[in-house]
């Protein structure tokens, strides 16, 4: 029975340590919060001990696994001392706040020896790995190019949303998702150009990013700071010799974790062809990435 222990017992610590206790064979023993109350709701829910002290749970010798979906500025200090006390780590995504503090983690995770895995989830996400699947096969021909977006409002779950010295703003936090994606399909930019908006925390909160990967030119757009009561929206499209691929997500609500999806396809377009639905394997995106 692999054991885990998830820091953070917010929208994201919830989602993790819900798609672990989903995993056969795993036992979520503990959840951290910095409110008591936040903690225990979870800890109860999926039988498990909660925390106020996220150390106590990271260093726990009976934990296997440390899942740490805390504000970003605490990346470092967790994630050393979780491998530090031997245990595997799943990060969430910014990884850090500077390249120093990511080569910090990446020196002691190899150094002890221990799992390091940042969870990009969209890599797991079914309608982006069929995406991807189809553009890497080569049936649609040469890529030449790529538009990603990803549009919200400023998320609500945590407070320290608004705080761009823990966040590194939209462009870090939210667009590293388009950006990862652009670089799974196509490998190291050789350039990358972005203008931007700060919004009213400070940080650069709307950006427009053009990444030339030489023979593919991409553009993506990310934002959090669309009017309060705009629907989630992510798409990603790319253009090859042959034909396009278009995957389109909007959800129900304001933020990705509410209501239902009102809009989800992958499609592809050839010339002369009718248009048609690109099969989509099954599967939660979150709990595909743990396992």
């Amino acid at each position: 029975m692999l054991k885990v222990g998830v820091l953070g017992s917010g929208f994201m610590g919830s989602t993790h340590a819900r798609a672990f206790a989903r995993i056969p064979d795993v036992e979520v023993v503990g959840v951290s919060s910095r409110t008591a109350k936040k903690a225990a709701a979870l800890a109860e829910e999926l039988a498990a001990k909660p925390y106020t002290d996220a150390i106590a749970l990271a260093t726990h010798p009976e934990v296997d696994v440390i899942s740490i979906t805390l504000p970003t500025n605490l990346h470092q200090e967790y994630t050393v001392a979780a491998l530090e006390a031997g245990k595997d780590v799943l990060l969430e995504k910014p990884m850090g706040l500077s390249l120093e503090e990511c080569d910090a983690m990446i020196a002691v995770a190899n150094r002890t020896g221990k799992i390091l895995m940042l969870a990009h989830v969209m890599r797991f996400w079914p309608e982006y790995l069929a995406l991807v699947d189809l553009v890497k096969s080569g049936e649609l021909g040469k890529p030449l190019a790529a538009t990603a977006s990803r549009l919200s409002a400023r998320p609500t779950w945590g407070d320290w949303f608004a705080n761009p010295e823990w966040t590194g703003g939209g462009i870090l936090d939210l667009q590293i998702h388009d950006l990862d994606a652009l670089n799974w399909l196509f490998g190291s930019p050789k350039s990358v150009y972005a203008r931007g908006q700060r919004g009213a925390p400070g940080g650069w909160d709307h950006a427009l990013t053009l990444v030339d990967y030489g023979d593919v030119q991409c553009f993506a757009e990310g934002s959090v700071m669309m009017p309060n009561g705009y629907p989630f929206t992510m798409t990603l499209w790319v253009l090859c010799e042959e034909g396009s691929v278009e995957f389109t997500f909007r959800a129900g609500g304001t933020g990705v974790e509410t209501g239902t999806e009102s809009g989800t396809n992958v499609m592809v377009y050839e010339a002369d062809k009718e248009p048609r639905a690109l099969p989509v394997p099954g599967g939660d995106g979150y709990e595909t990435q743990v396992a």
